[in-house]
């Protein structure tokens, strides 16, 4: 079953943040490679940046988290999965006109639910509570791995 992590679970791997330790634990008992996009990529050189800048982190921590992921994508723990970029923006309109009235989602939110559907995830892994809302919704189970 191909799963979605959105980027807020993904960090909890390469960080230490409040319930880091449980999510790393779920994601080993799965044994599976992680779905990640260039959008993943981009949110978490941005996450850890700003973690930095926050002063919630040192940048030689943030430097190290992204040197983890960097060796994880290169051992095939991170699955690099390229997406169509022109598709997946089409499906976050269509989920906005659809949706966003009802749920709250921002566009960020709605890219990540667009980019799961798109690659075919039958689950979002997520605790944002208006991406969980979209992407059921959509028709995707939703899973949290910190309740």
């Amino acid at each position: 079953m191909t799963r979605y992590y959105d980027t807020g679970i993904l960090l909890k791997l390469y960080t230490e943040e409040e319930g880091s330790d449980r999510v790393r634990a779920w994601v080993v008992r799965r044994r599976e490679a992680v779905v990640f996009t260039s959008l993943h990529r981009t949110e978490c050189v941005s996450a850890l940046r700003l973690k930095a800048f926050r002063g919630e982190c040192r940048l030689e921590q943030s430097n190290a988290a992204l040197a983890d992921l960097d060796t994880d994508a290169a051992a095939g723990v991170l699955k690099h999965t390229a997406l169509e970029w022109d598709e997946v923006w089409e499906r976050v309109e269509v989920l906005a006109r659809t949706h966003a009235a009802a749920t709250g989602c921002r566009t960020l939110d709605s890219l990540h639910v667009a980019s799961a559907l798109q690659l075919g995830a039958r689950e979002m892994v997520t605790r944002d509570g208006r991406q969980a809302a979209l992407a059921r919704k959509s028709g995707l189970k939703v899973v949290n791995p910190l309740l």
